[in-house]
């Protein structure tokens, strides 16, 4: 038999034998305790994944149904003009800074002035119906939630553009417009409001759109799963944020289109974003006519009548800049649908001076 030689060449003692064995005990209890820690691991994140899917199901369940018809109360000839008022909030881009210098328009903007212009904006909208309640018995409201109310960190560089990361975010959003609903049921005159909610192209946790499971991957839409769980029980609120990229309401008799705006195919051209649009209207027709279709995305306000394409709460940017955007004043679209007649009274809402 050989003796076993130690590291000097002499041999090896009782004493190494005794270490070589304890270290090797030692490194199974490690390696024993390490698989059992990530059992336990694995156990509560099983655990913790199933509750959150009963919590996101039960609170999806409050959004997901199609909403029952915005009701006609005025069926007599008796000269009031009955109609809701409709507005767009939209590619609000709530934790993206903007710094002067970025265009040669001058723009500014970071959460602070975020703030202020969400703040301009709810208040405008109530300026503007209480403004058209001379002519309109205004007593239902329907504000669009339509997207990209975040920017994410779809694309690297948005990690050093914007101010917070997309939880913190959410946190931020949540409060704000809870506040800004609670504005609009603060008008005693309102008896309905309804929010219709589509999610953007930017709040999202993949590096590319999902079309079919967009929503589950959308950190928008757990916003609106929030918003919906915090109003429910409140008689005259109402909410719509279903798993589509498509959103339908039916106000009066007329039937509403909502969609971000992110599926509409345009690469630049002469035509500008009409022409695009006016195609994929006529394709969408086809699966559900409607008499208005709402967008937002593009970050230009337009509207032809049937379609209405929102302005942005962020303004011009340095991608606006790169894809040759036209610049124009931060706003948000808002309009008048009456009861009889359909759309009217078309106009912006300015957030910002």
């Amino acid at each position: 038999m050989l003796n076993r030689l130690d590291g000097r060449g002499g041999k090896a003692s009782k004493t190494d034998d005794t270490d070589g064995q304890a270290a090797d005990v030692l490194k199974r209890y490690e390696t024993q305790q390490a698989a059992r820690a990530e059992k336990v691991r694995v156990s509560t994140m099983e655990k913790d994944l199933y509750s959150l899917r009963s919590v996101v199901s039960t609170m999806t369940a409050l959004t997901s149904k199609p909403l029952e018809p915005v009701r006609r109360r005025e069926r007599t000839s008796n000269g009031t003009r009955e109609a809701a008022a409709v507005a767009l909030l939209s590619d609000f881009h709530c934790e993206q800074v903007v710094r002067k210098g970025e265009t040669p328009t001058g723009n500014e903007y970071n959460p602070t002035i975020a703030e202020k212009s969400l703040q301009r904006f709810f208040s405008g909208y109530r300026w503007l119906i209480d403004f058209h309640r001379n002519a309109f018995a205004i007593r239902d409201v329907v504000l669009w939630l339509g997207g990209d109310l975040m920017t994410g960190h779809i694309h690297e560089e948005n990690k050093e553009t914007t101010a917070s990361a997309p939880i913190a975010t959410l946190l931020w959003l949540r409060s704000r417009i809870v506040a800004g609903i609670d504005s609009l049921l603060d008008d005693p005159n309102t008896e309905t409001v309804t929010v219709v909610c589509s999610y953007g192209n930017h709040g999202r946790n993949t590096g590319k759109p999902f079309r079919a499971k967009g929503a589950v991957h959308s950190y928008e839409w757990l916003l609106y799963q929030w918003l919906a769980s915090h109003f429910e029980g409140n008689p005259r609120v109402r909410f719509l944020a279903d798993e589509s990229a498509h959103q339908y309401l039916t106000v009066y008799d007329f039937d509403l289109h909502f969609h971000h705006g992110d599926e509409v195919n345009y690469q630049g051209g002469v035509g500008g974003i009409t022409i695009p649009l006016n195609k994929a209207v006529a394709q969408w027709d086809i699966a559900k006519r409607c008499h208005y279709h709402n967008f937002g995305h593009f970050h230009q306000y337009i509207d032809t009548g049937r379609v209405a394409v929102n302005g942005s709460v962020i303004g011009f940017d340095a991608y606006s800049m790169s894809i040759k955007a036209t610049p124009e004043p931060p706003q948000q679209a808002f309009y008048l649908l009456d009861s009889k007649r359909g759309k009217t009274c078309r106009s912006p809402i300015w957030v910002r001076d």
